[in-house]
């Protein structure tokens, strides 16, 4: 394998301009090949400039289903060494192998490998998993993990987004919900860390715009025990989401849509147009979390098995950046886009629409579609 140094550092160049974005989600959890992934992105190849790209994928290990999944580029065999003895300090390792790429794609490209690993920490193991995760990324130089969650992984690089395809062989990989993205890197470097999707657990992030409100966020964050590091805004994203549902303790029917508003919440006139119960839960969450909200240009696809599989579009309260949602005729698959033709591309299904500036839609395992068209707590019941 060709390898070289320096793929989990981080360089100082920048680039200009857009992104794109994709998601897909079987409702029903059939297992599909990423090759419709990777003909939605290729699809958006204008919105790239060859600086990064990557898929997550969902449902890809039915056998270490109950085992965390770390998935990491390492820059060479004296960096997998020391990780994983480090590894065996906080963990069990119950599996580990080498990610099966392709030879000839990329010029130059890291080692990819994967631990299959139960934390000692058998109290609070996805607090451990995301420790070690933090700790990897910050303080072992060479290494960086891609992923860390329960049978999904995270499959990015430096690239195009048809060569990263390539690259992982995404259309030999089966899982029952994707996301992708294909980068311009606008205020943040291009490198092989930096590419989206950005993951923490069993979240992962693909953006396209801009966290101004980054530096406040960041520190927010670093209130909880999150530390960001990585020379992206879209790291601080996968962060706020895992600290808003997995870590504040909401209920798990309204988690996610908490977590939605507390990114992007309305406009203080329109709280003050909303009834008396339901102004009390907005104000409330604006106060309490009003340090998580993300300023700037943003649409972004939020996929999480948290607490169920979950598929979640957003944008902010302009919707500076585009985003398309729509589902198949016969009412199994879920999508999301920067553009209709990304989606037309492998479904020609009509039944499509915009969601609301700063509304999310929200695809959930054996819910109701929340279609960002009406007020994100719409249909539950407030007290």
């Amino acid at each position: 394998m060709m390898m070289q140094k320096g793929f989990a550092e981080r360089p100082l160049e920048r680039e200009l301009a857009a992104c794109g974005i994709a998601g897909l989600f079987n409702l029903d959890k059939k297992i599909v090949s990423g090759e419709s992934i990777g003909r939605m992105m290729a699809t958006m190849e204008e919105r790239e400039n060859g600086l990064g790209a990557g898929y997550a994928a969902y449902g890809l290990f039915p056998k270490m289903k109950d085992n965390y999944c770390l998935q990491l580029i390492l820059d060479d065999k004296e960096i997998k060494r020391t990780v994983e003895e480090f590894l065996k300090d906080y963990t069990d390792i119950v599996r580990d192998e080498e990610v099966s790429v392709k030879k000839g794609v990329l010029k130059e490209y890291p080692i990819v490998w994967r631990f299959f690993v139960d934390p000692k920490d058998k109290a609070f193991p996805d607090d451990a998993i995301k420790e070690i995760m933090m700790y990897i990324n910050c303080s072992i130089k060479g290494a960086f993990c891609l992923s860390g969650g329960k049978d999904m992984a995270v499959f990015k690089g430096n690239g195009w987004a048809t060569e990263i395809a390539e690259f992982y062989q995404i259309k030999d990989i089966k899982a029952y919900m994707w996301s992708a993205h294909s980068r311009f890197p606008t205020n943040t470097p291009g490198w092989w860390g930096g590419a989206h999707p950005f993951s923490l657990l069993g979240h992962a992030v693909v953006h396209n715009g801009e966290i101004t409100s980054y530096g406040t966020n960041v520190n927010y964050l670093k209130e909880f025990g999150y530390e960001c590091k990585l020379l992206t805004d879209t790291e601080v994203l996968a962060y706020l989401f895992d600290y808003l549902v997995r870590k504040c303790n909401y209920p798990a029917k309204i988690a996610q849509r908490i977590a939605a508003i507390a990114l992007a919440p309305p406009y203080w006139k329109d709280i003050d147009r909303m009834s008396p119960v339901e102004k009390k839960w907005i104000t409330n969450i604006r106060i309490a979390h009003r340090k998580a909200m993300a300023n700037g240009p943003f649409s972004i696809i939020i996929t999480t098995d948290y607490p169920k599989p979950t598929m979640i579009g957003h944008s902010d309260r302009k919707k500076l950046r585009p985003l398309i949602a729509a589902v198949s005729e016969d009412g199994k698959t879920f999508y999301l886009a920067s553009e209709l033709n990304s989606i037309h591309t492998i479904d020609k299904t009509e039944n499509y629409w915009q969601p609301d500036p700063g509304k999310p839609v929200i695809a959930s395992l054996g819910e109701p579609i929340i279609t960002g068209t009406k007020d994100p707590l719409e249909g539950i019941v407030l007290a």
